[in-house]
């Protein structure tokens, strides 16, 4: 974590290339749900945190609770707990992935900085999830994200993300979405 008067280091511009490129590549894993193939770009050790959203009266304030989590997941729990669900012999049981809500995201505003670690990457951006289900109107989710990727045998794979919505009120199809 740095403080405000020490600002982080950005990454090289063919390392900030390449985590947007592995960004933008699992966005696409998760839209297209290969979601098999998205646990194999997560770590073994991998946690998902999504603060509860808050409207401050000081505007200084962070606009979520530090100490409330909304989601609060791990590589494991995704696996057992999320994606079970979606497996074919679920389907008559999982009503509320049948139909299946379409899922969009957009990954906008990459910034790669380096880290003590020459094999991680603190890696901020911005996310729209633009999810509908049916001929339902689309609904919209936008965070900010804070990711570290590290440097695996096979290329980047995503240690951590932690997703700051930027709403407080959540009115989507599906709540239990990967930002």
């Amino acid at each position: 974590m740095t403080t405000a008067t020490q600002r982080p280091t950005p990454a090289p511009p063919q390392v900030q290339a390449e985590a947007a490129l592995f960004l933008a590549v699992e966005a696409e894993l998760i839209d297209d749900r290969r979601y098999a193939e998205w646990l194999d770009v997560v770590t073994d050790d991998f946690t998902y945190t999504v603060p509860v959203p808050v409207t401050p009266d000081n505007p200084f304030a962070p606009h979520h609770d530090p100490e409330a989590l909304l989601l609060d997941e791990s590589k494991d729990s995704i696996r057992h707990l999320w994606f079970r669900r979606l497996e074919a012999d679920m389907h008559e049981f999982a009503w509320g992935e049948n139909p299946p809500p379409q899922l969009r995201h957009f990954v906008t505003n990459v910034r790669a900085y380096l880290t003590g670690d020459p094999d991680e990457l603190a890696v901020r951006s911005n996310v729209l999830v633009v999810g509908r289900r049916q001929s339902d109107q689309p609904k919209y989710l936008s965070a900010e994200r804070f990711d570290t990727l590290r440097r695996g045998a096979a290329g980047l794979l995503l240690a951590r993300r932690h997703a700051v919505l930027d709403q407080t009120v959540i009115d989507f199809p599906q709540p239990r979405v990967l930002l």
